[in-house]
C-alpha cells in the first residue's frame, strides 16, 4: 500500500500488469516529465506560466496523480490477504490518500485561479492589428509598447496617466529603447478624421496626462474607440502619441500606480544604486509605512513604499528627473526578478495584477517583453521627452519624430545614440 503511494503501479504490477504500467505512467512518469520540462525551460518560465494550454495541462496531471494513487491504495486494499489487518490497511490507505489530495488539491485550485487571473489581465482586440500607427507591418524591425502608470488606487481606471513610457524593441537582436514622454506634453496631435482631433483639431488642450480621463469621461468619444475588450482610453492616448510622433505604437500596457508598490513587495523588492540623494513625498496614498526624508546615495534596499515613492517623487529635482527614475527603476525590478522567483511567487503575484494590470499584450508577447527587460544589456538606450532636447510646452513633433527615427536606428545598428 505504501508503495503505491509512493510509486503507483510497481507493487501490483504480478497482479495486474496493464493497469500498473497506466498507474505508473499518469502516476510517475507525468509528473516526472513536468519537472524534466520545467528544469529544461527554466529560462521560459514566464512564458510556460502565462500559457494557457500549459496551466489546463497541469491541471491535469495533478489530477492524475492523486487518481493514479487512488486507484493504487484501493488495488491494494482489495488484493490483501485475509490475514492481513483490515482496520490498519483502511486507516494506511485513508491517511495516504489525504497527504496526497490536499496539497494538490490546492496546487491545482491556485492554477485554476490563475488563468481566471490572465483572462482578466490580457485582454483582446480581436485584432493582430498594431494598437496605433500603420506602419507596425511584418516587415517593420520593431516593436512598440506603451507602458502607461496611472495614479488610481485598485480596479479603478479613470486615472491621469502621470507615467507614459514608450519601450521599442528592435526584434532581431533583441536591443531595446525607453523613451520617457512627459505628463505635461502640450497640444498633443490626433488622426485627421478621429473622435478626438475632431474634438481637438489643433491639439489636446490639456496636458498628456489628462488624455486618459477626458476620453473615459466622455462615452461619446470612447466609443469611437472601442476595440474588442481594450480600455478605449489607452486606445485614444496611443492613437494620439503615434500620430504626434509618427510612429506605430503595437500594445500597451497599464498599471495602477497603487498595485505597484504590491508587485514589488511580493517579488521581495527591488535594489537601486543611487548617484545622489533624493528626498522623499511627503505623501503617496497607499505607502505602508511613513518616508525617511531622504534616500542614497549608494546602494538602497527598496520595498514596495520606498520604490513607489521614488518613482513619484519630485521635490528633490522636477518631472524630468522623475522620468528618468521611473525609466531606472523599471529596468532594475525587471533585471532583478529571476524567473524562479516569479514562477514561486505567481500565485500573489497574480492576485495583484488581477486589479493592477491590464494589457493589450497576449501572453507570448508579455513574456517576451519581460525575457527582454530581465537581460539588463537589452536595454540599451534611455531618453527623455524633455528640456533642453524637447519643450514639453511647445513641442516640435517633427524633432521628436525625428529623435525617435535616430533611435530606432541606433537600436538596429548597435551604435551610440547622439542624445544619450
Amino acid at each position: 500500500m505504501l508503495g503505491g503511494l509512493v510509486l503507483p503501479g510497481v507493487p501490483s504490477f504480478r497482479r495486474r500488469p496493464a493497469l500498473s504500467y497506466a498507474l505508473l505512467f499518469t502516476g510517475v512518469v507525468l509528473p516526472l516529465a513536468v519537472v524534466v520540462v520545467t528544469l529544461v525551460r527554466r529560462n521560459e518560465l514566464t512564458r510556460l506560466v502565462l500559457d494557457q494550454n500549459v496551466l489546463r495541462a497541469l491541471e491535469v496531471v495533478g489530477v492524475l496523480f492523486v487518481l493514479a494513487r487512488v486507484v493504487a491504495v484501493i488495488e491494494a486494499v482489495r488484493a490483501r490477504t485475509e490475514n492481513s489487518p483490515k482496520r490498519l490497511a483502511s486507516v494506511m490507505a485513508v491517511a495516504g490518500v489525504m497527504l496526497m489530495l490536499a496539497p494538490t488539491t490546492y496546487a491545482v485550485t491556485r492554477v485554476h485561479d490563475l488563468a481566471g487571473v490572465i483572462s482578466d489581465v490580457f485582454v483582446s482586440s480581436g485584432s493582430s492589428d498594431p494598437l496605433a500607427g500603420t506602419s507596425g507591418t511584418d516587415d517593420d524591425p520593431f516593436t512598440t509598447v506603451l507602458l502607461l502608470g496611472g495614479d488610481e488606487g485598485p480596479g479603478r481606471w479613470a486615472m491621469r496617466t502621470d507615467s507614459m513610457i514608450l519601450v521599442i524593441i528592435h526584434r532581431a537582436s533583441g536591443r531595446i529603447a525607453m523613451v520617457s514622454v512627459p505628463r505635461n506634453l502640450n497640444r498633443v496631435q490626433f488622426p485627421p478624421g478621429s473622435a478626438m482631433a475632431n474634438e481637438f483639431p489643433k491639439g489636446f488642450d490639456g496636458l498628456a496626462n489628462a488624455i486618459y480621463p477626458y476620453v473615459y469621461t466622455h462615452e461619446d468619444v470612447a466609443a469611437s474607440y472601442l476595440r474588442g475588450e481594450l480600455q478605449p482610453e489607452a486606445v485614444a492616448l496611443a492613437s494620439g502619441l503615434s500620430y504626434s510622433f509618427n510612429i506605430a505604437i503595437d500594445d500597451y500596457v497599464l498599471v495602477n500606480m497603487q498595485g505597484f508598490l504590491e508587485l514589488v513587495d511580493v517579488l521581495g523588492g527591488v535594489t537601486l544604486t543611487l548617484d545622489e540623494k533624493i528626498p522623499m513625498p511627503g505623501n503617496v496614498p497607499g505607502a505602508k509605512h511613513d518616508y525617511p526624508p531622504y534616500i542614497g546615495p549608494g546602494e538602497v534596499e527598496m520595498d514596495g513604499t520606498i520604490a513607489l515613492g521614488f518613482a513619484r517623487s519630485r521635490s528633490g529635482d522636477s518631472d524630468y528627473g522623475r522620468m528618468g527614475r521611473q525609466r531606472q527603476l523599471l529596468s532594475a525590478l525587471a533585471a532583478q526578478a529571476s524567473g524562479v522567483d516569479v514562477l514561486r511567487k505567481f500565485p500573489d503575484l497574480a492576485e495583484v495584477m488581477r486589479w493592477t494590470v491590464r494589457t493589450s499584450l497576449n501572453t507570448d508577447e508579455f513574456s517576451f517583453l519581460v525575457e527582454r527587460l530581465q537581460d539588463g544589456a537589452a536595454v540599451k538606450e534611455s531618453v527623455g521627452l524633455a528640456p533642453p532636447i524637447i519643450n514639453p510646452g511647445s513641442p516640435d513633433f517633427d524633432t521628436i519624430a525625428t529623435l525617435i527615427d535616430t533611435l530606432q536606428y541606433a537600436l538596429a545598428e548597435n551604435i551610440d545614440f547622439p542624445y544619450a
